[in-house]
């Protein structure tokens, strides 16, 4: 992995199938409201749309964080994958993500992370990356497994485990 001076949180995060984006007040507004999303965003949002566990806490946990950080905006990534928190002050980051049902075992999970990990690690401070996962969810468990996660014990929510990657 080449590392290099950290990038702006604001900065589109590209794979060769996906752009990550950093998420707003705006669009979680409208993914609350269900409508205008897809215009802010100017794509397609399918209608079943969201995914599994991104609800009206999870939308409100992102917004209350993004509204009281606003010089970490970009620190979550819209997508169905990013940040907890903004990198910018841990030395370890959690990451959490989701998608539509349609699109499962197709590798974009394992693409996002791919991609927002080197993103992570140009912050100097981070030493590691984390996310929990359900002991139930194989496909999750995998993914993680797939991008050099290890498990690493329980995790901090009732019921999860912690995988965790440490800086090559």
């Amino acid at each position: 992995m080449q590392m290099h001076r950290a990038a702006s949180a604001e900065q589109v995060i590209e794979s060769p199938r996906l752009l990550l984006i950093s998420v707003t007040e705006a669009m979680l507004d409208a993914d609350l409201e269900g409508r205008g999303l897809g215009e802010l965003l100017g794509a397609i949002v399918p209608s079943s749309w969201p995914p599994e566990y991104w609800d009206s806490r999870a939308i409100h946990y992102f917004y209350e964080r993004v509204h009281r950080n606003p010089h970490y905006r970009g620190w979550c990534l819209i997508g169905g994958c990013g940040c907890t928190e903004p990198p910018e002050t841990l030395d370890e980051v959690e990451i959490g993500y989701s998608i539509l049902a349609e699109f499962r075992r197709h590798g974009y999970v394992t693409e996002a992370i791919n991609a927002l990990v080197p993103w992570i690690f140009s912050y100097s401070n981070v030493h590691s990356v984390c996310a929990q996962t359900y002991p139930h969810l194989g496909a999750s468990i995998g993914v993680l497994r797939k991008c050099g996660f290890v498990m690493n014990g329980t995790g901090k929510d009732p019921g999860t485990v912690l995988f965790r990657l440490n800086r090559p």
